[in-house]
């Protein structure tokens, strides 16, 4: 039988291993952390949420558990990176998005994860390689020829969506506090 494709994790699976990067959490920890740097700007940080990501990522073979007691509290799951979920959030941060819908989300919160492991040139060279991209984008968007009135409104509406994003991302390169560790 032919060994199926782990699916990618989510980005709110990705920002799970993302702050396990700075080491062991347990969920209260993690929940807390997400709440932090505003990830819910980006998606529903909830206990319930939170723990069937885990759960995922722990079948996956990315994140593990250990069981650990304090005092007269219940015991709890503290979790950690497996040697492929480390890889997997490394590589994820390094990865410019794909597209443009995709900055407001996915790519903002890379930025964040890299602030808070305090990754300041992996977050500028995160920015230069997205805006290559998107002016790659550009470039290609401009080269097209709509021959419908739906095509070219469309095509208008995503080159100045593209022109905004580009002009954004060339902000942050030029003012350091926004990339600041």
């Amino acid at each position: 039988m032919p060994r199926r494709e782990r699916p990618r994790p989510s980005n709110q699976e990705f920002a799970i291993l993302g702050l396990l990067l700075l080491g062991p959490k347990h969920g209260y920890e993690l929940i807390a952390e997400l709440s932090r740097i505003g990830a819910g700007d980006v998606f529903e940080v909830e206990p319930s949420t939170l723990y069937s990501h885990l759960k995922s990522l722990q079948r996956a073979g990315l994140a593990e558990w250990q069981e650990e007691r304090a005092g007269n509290r219940p015991p709890r799951k503290t979790y950690r990176l497996t040697a492929a979920g480390r890889a997997a959030a490394e590589a994820w941060l390094r990865e410019p998005v794909d597209r443009l819908r995709l900055i407001r989300q996915e790519f903002v919160l890379k930025l964040a994860l890299l602030q808070v492991l305090g990754r300041k040139e992996a977050a500028r060279r995160l920015t230069a390689d997205q805006l290559t991209r998107c002016e790659a984008y550009l470039a290609e968007l401009r080269g097209r020829n709509p021959s419908t009135p739906v095509g070219v409104i469309n095509r208008g509406a995503k080159e100045s969506a593209a022109v905004a994003t580009i002009a954004w991302l060339r902000s942050l390169l030029a003012g350091p506090e926004v990339l600041a560790s």
